[in-house]
This record gives structure tokens, C-alpha cells and sequence, in this order.
């Protein structure tokens, strides 16, 4: 038997915006798969079952069973088209930077910026 610990700290992906939105939509997407395998179980014994109050049972649980499924998509996709994320609770609403080629730069001197004042 082996036994794993995951300390907080020691996972890298846990440290980032980009890991803790990745294992956010892995939940997600692990509930969804969940529902999606109870909906089909629920088809196939209302499809199976020829008892009326059976059916209807399993017609409520169906329904209950697409509420949350659609719960969950609608969670995932605003999940999934969600901006801050990717910029993080501490930026200022700032403009990527665009890399420029080579011969579209300006020279710059740094020897200004150093000069001691005196």
C-alpha cells in the first residue's frame, strides 16, 4: 500500500492562476462525467421498466439529473471564458506587452539613468 502526501506548497500546479483553473475544470469536467453516467443508467432502467410508479421515479431523477448537468456547463464555460484569471488578483488592468523585431527597437542609453546625482 502506498501512501502519497501533497503538502500545501509542494505541488506546483496548485501555485499558479493557471494550475488552480486547471484543477477547477478537472472537477468540473469529473462531475459532469459523474452526471452524464448517472443520466444514461437512468434512461436505461426507465427504457427497461415496465412499472408505472418506477418510471416515474426514475422520470424525476432524470430531471434532476439534466438540471445539474446544465448547472455544470454553464459553471465549465464561464469557467472557461473567464479573462481575470489568467491576470491574477494583483494586476491593474495592464496591456500585454507586444514583442518587437529586432530592427523596430530604439538604441537606448543607460548611462543617464545611472549617474550619480550629486
Amino acid at each position: 500500500m502506498v501512501l502519497c502526501y501533497v503538502f500545501q506548497g509542494s505541488d506546483p500546479r496548485l501555485q499558479t492562476c493557471r494550475g488552480k483553473l486547471q484543477n477547477r475544470r478537472s472537477k468540473l469536467n469529473q462531475e459532469i462525467n459523474k452526471e452524464l453516467m448517472l443520466r444514461t443508467g437512468a434512461e436505461n432502467l426507465f427504457n427497461a421498466t415496465n412499472n408505472k410508479r418506477m418510471k416515474e421515479q426514475v422520470s424525476l431523477e432524470l430531471q434532476f439529473v439534466n438540471s445539474n448537468l446544465t448547472l455544470l456547463k454553464e459553471q465549465l464555460s464561464e469557467l472557461n471564458s473567464s479573462v481575470e484569471v489568467y491576470q491574477g488578483k494583483g494586476s491593474k488592468g495592464s496591456i500585454p506587452m507586444i514583442p518587437l523585431g529586432l530592427k523596430e527597437t530604439k538604441e537606448i542609453n543607460f548611462r543617464e539613468p545611472f549617474k550619480v546625482i550629486k
